[in-house]
């Protein structure tokens, strides 16, 4: 058994960050191809079971994935076609809201701005031979909201219609292939056998599959909240609910912020923080009770690698790094653990049965 240096040990790890380097540029730089291939592996290790469950009624490897991908695209046209209407009225609504807005900071701009006179009175007070040194300039500019243009709406046209095209093909060959790229990953890497590859893919599914439903419940609750309190479009702010509560941590900061600018929009007092707060004690509850004992401690993720794992992805491909962020995270988790402890378990097996015949003489 050969031992490295200390030197060659050293050159190893720096041309193995290196090379992690050079990758995440590449898929920083690619992010038009990359994001929708990884998507689409994601979603397809998510949907394995489903083509396992079709596969248990004697359909083909490739009908088994047709039907799932249909079974896929057909959840996600129901889901727009139930809250297109809302959509539209919410970005018809949209310069209302702006406006009101801008009113508020107005309100608050010119409160700054009295603490700024009161302040330049005193300096000038005090240093009258600074020549009014150290105030700062308020500017009267205003700024509206730029809403882009059918030009630029248009450009984005091509890129979108590609990477969904890629996105929907590699979720297909994916699906109708994945054991026999589950073969080549095993053969060119020992260590993860099949059966830990699609062990792996069971835990993803189940662990995205139970998320889903209590992100599901958790919208549902916030849609019903929102309602009563008479909030403008409760059934977006559940859509959101429900999506950005896939980006942990994040996701429900953001929800929290819009409902406390929509709260000073369209209420008044006190009650204009109640949807902001109502949303933050439903969030504790499902964080700290819910969550925990339906996914269980098993599958409980280390809270300092879901943010650095979600900060690294939404830095290179933005909303979709946030949403692949997590389910890669826990397929890498189990991999590099549970594929190594079978490995290594085997191996002390096989040790064990080249033992026996030696003690046996």
């Amino acid at each position: 058994m050969t031992t490295r240096t200390p030197i060659e040990a050293t050159s190893r790890n720096i041309l193995s960050l290196l090379a992690i380097i050079v990758v995440f540029a590449v898929l920083e730089a690619g992010q038009v191809v990359f994001a929708p291939i990884l998507c689409g592996i994601v979603f397809g290790v998510v949907c394995g079971p489903l083509v396992d469950l079709a596969e248990r009624f004697k359909l083909p490897q490739a009908v088994a994935a047709l039907a799932a991908l249909f079974l896929f695209l057909a959840i996600v046209l129901l889901l727009y076609l139930f809250l297109e209407p809302t959509v539209r009225e919410a970005i018809r609504n949209a310069p209302l809201i702006w406006r009101e807005l801008t009113a508020i900071l107005e309100t608050v701009r010119d409160t700054l701005r009295g603490v700024e006179e009161i302040q330049k009175s005193v300096n000038d007070a005090l240093n009258e031979d600074a020549g009014g040194a150290g105030t700062v300039k308020v500017t009267d500019e205003k700024e509206g909201l730029n809403m882009p243009g059918l030009k630029e709406a248009l450009a984005y046209g091509p890129s979108l219609v590609g990477g969904i095209l890629i996105f929907v093909g590699t979720l297909y060959f994916f699906m109708a292939t994945r054991r026999e790229v589950y073969g080549y990953i095993a053969n060119y890497f020992p260590r993860m056998s099949f059966e830990c590859l699609h062990d792996a893919e069971k835990r993803v599914s189940r662990y995205f599959l139970t998320i889903s439903m209590v992100n599901a419940g958790f919208g549902l609750v916030v849609m019903l909240a929102m309602t009563a309190y008479g909030v403008p479009q409760p059934a977006l702010w559940g859509l959101a609910t429900f999506l950005l509560n896939f980006i942990l941590y994040l996701g429900p900061i953001l929800v929290a912020t819009a409902l406390l600018v929509t709260g000073v929009v369209v209420f008044d007092g006190f009650f204009s923080f109640v949807p902001a707060l109502t949303f933050l004690f439903f969030n504790m509850i499902e964080a700290q009770f819910v969550t925990p004992s339906t996914v269980g401690r098993v599958m409980a993720l280390n809270p300092l690698f879901v943010f650095l794992s979600l900060v690294l992805w939404m830095w290179l491909w933005g909303p979709i790094g946030g949403l692949v962020a997590i389910p890669l995270l826990v397929w890498l988790i189990f991999v590099t653990t549970e594929c190594n402890l079978s490995t290594t378990q085997q191996i002390g097996d096989l040790e064990e049965q080249e033992e026996e015949p030696l003690a046996a003489e």
